[in-house]
């Protein structure tokens, strides 16, 4: 899968210091969809309480394969089942204590699309999910006024994402 972007707190402005990759580091590995249904819009997840948005999708569990994770948490987040269409790509983001693989793919949705099943925090952080045109979700994403650290990671990584999936 193609490289798209490496994220950390330096490139990001958050603090000047570069992270050296021979420390103690968490692996983690997530799943992103650019999800179209069938009028063409984009699933994109709002978080109300901090006011940015992201892509569908979550980190793996013990056991599953990175397709196996899209589909758990889409049906999690958005309510339905989905086809993956083709790999967009991955970014690696250099967080305090913590690298994370994140692979997105451009998918459609199957079947009827039902109640989302929001864990604690994402219910905490008032998380909904809004469609869109993907040119409008990339519009949003850029103008997000971002409020937490992680959202800066998020942000430039599902822009990241979606211009590559737009050719931008």
């Amino acid at each position: 899968m193609k490289i798209l972007a490496e994220l950390s707190e330096k490139s990001l402005g958050i603090n000047d210091q570069q992270s050296i990759i021979g420390e103690n580091y968490k692996l983690r590995k997530s799943a992103r969809a650019i999800l179209l249904n069938v009028d063409g819009c984009m699933a994109l997840q709002h978080i109300k309480k901090y006011q940015y948005h992201k892509l569908p999708g979550g980190g793996m569990e013990v056991g599953e394969e990175i397709e196996d994770t899209l589909h758990r948490e889409i049906k999690e987040e958005v309510g339905c089942a989905l086809k993956i269409t083709q790999p967009v790509g991955m970014v690696i983001e250099y967080r305090a204590g913590l690298i994370q693989l994140a692979y997105c793919f451009a998918a459609t949705v199957v079947g009827d699309i039902g109640a989302a099943q929001y864990d604690l925090e994402e219910q905490e952080n008032d998380q909904q999910t809004i469609w869109l045109p993907p040119k409008e979700c990339l519009r949003l994403l850029q103008a997000d006024s971002i409020r937490v650290e992680e959202g800066q990671f998020v942000v430039h990584r599902e822009v990241a994402f979606l211009r590559e999936f737009l050719n931008v």
